[in-house]
């Protein structure tokens, strides 16, 4: 008697998906199989080369300069990357401060230093300190990371006692972090036996003249015939304002003797510095025809006022400038 061959239906799509589903097992595993070979030759091609590299002893290129530092690492065969910046003020700016991995470890060729590049000393800018209280002036010099390394005592023709006439250096200069500043303070107006130059700048050589006649004063005149002051007025003078002078001191002016052109002109200039605790650094710039001049750059009081007579030609911009700051600017024809 014949056997019956004959299957339903859903026992042929059971089978069909059974075989499938072996078939992707199968293509799983041998995909798997190739990429485990591949990872594990290509493991074995870098470990190789790797091993095959000489093993070579990293230089010490601390406090060299960048390109000797690069040269001593490539004579070796090794590699250098900048993994930063830092402040240091016992290496020169542009060398290498330190490294990793340290001077003398071993290490295969082709490896990769890492260095910190020096930036020198930090700076920073000396605060303006004139014309306020010893106190304020020492605790502005400290927050700004210097230090007083003394203060001197001067009496002055303008300065009230118990705050500060002059510093060094100038305000605005750059020091070290760290650096000293020098401190002047005054001890009020001097007495009769104490002799103090006056500001004759901007003034006449007239009143300089007088000044030296009754003080038993040597007046030394210079003349500057580019200067942008008006002819016989008195630029500059040294030893400065509120130097103590003795009997029979010189005391040198210079004076312009510019010849005015035939289309200048003279515009007077006043300035009222407001009121404050502590001196503004004043600087008054003219722009004409003739270029850009500085007329003034000098400490001043709060109160101060500013009187002068400037010469210009053509168009001129006349700006006023208090501690860097842009306080008036006016154009004249």
């Amino acid at each position: 008697m014949a056997k019956n061959t004959d299957i339903s239906f859903e026992e042929f799509i059971g089978k069909t998906k059974s075989s499938s589903r072996t078939k992707w097992i199968i293509a799983g595993v041998i995909f798997v199989f190739f990429v485990l070979l591949i990872f594990i030759s290509i493991d074995w091609v870098m470990g190789a080369m790797v091993h095959t590299r000489q093993e070579v002893q990293v230089p010490d290129i601390t406090k060299k300069p960048v390109t000797a530092a690069l040269n001593s690492l490539a004579s070796v065969n090794l590699a250098m990357k900048q993994a930063g910046l830092e402040f240091a003020d016992n290496v020169p700016p542009g060398s290498v401060l330190r490294q990793i991995p340290s001077a003398g470890s071993t290490v295969r060729e082709g490896r990769v230093i890492r260095v910190w590049i020096s930036q020198g000393d930090e700076m920073v800018f000396v605060p303006s300190v004139e014309g306020l209280d010893l106190r304020s002036a020492q605790l502005a010099v400290r927050q700004a990371g210097l230090q007083v390394e003394k203060v001197e005592n001067a009496y002055s023709l303008t300065v009230e006692k118990g705050l500060i006439i002059s510093q060094t250096p100038e305000a605005d200069s750059m020091l070290s972090l760290g650096d000293k500043v020098t401190l002047t303070l005054s001890n009020g107006q001097p007495p009769a036996s104490v002799i103090l130059a006056p500001d004759f700048r901007n003034k006449k050589l007239a009143e300089a003249t007088l000044w030296a006649s009754r003080q038993n004063m040597n007046l030394t005149v210079k003349e500057d015939a580019h200067s942008p002051f008006p002819y016989g007025t008195i630029a500059e003078q040294n030893p400065p304002a509120d130097s103590e002078l003795a009997p029979g001191s010189a005391l040198e002016v210079t004076v312009s003797r510019r010849e005015a052109s035939e289309d200048e002109k003279m515009y007077h200039l006043h300035y009222e510095l407001p009121q404050g605790k502590k001196a503004m650094r004043v600087r008054i710039v003219l722009i004409d025809d003739n270029g850009e001049r500085e007329v003034i750059n000098e400490s001043k009081q709060p109160g101060s006022k500013i009187d002068l007579e400037i010469p210009y030609s053509g168009k001129a911009t006349f700006r006023i400038l208090s501690d860097g700051i842009l306080v008036r600017e006016r154009e004249i024809q």
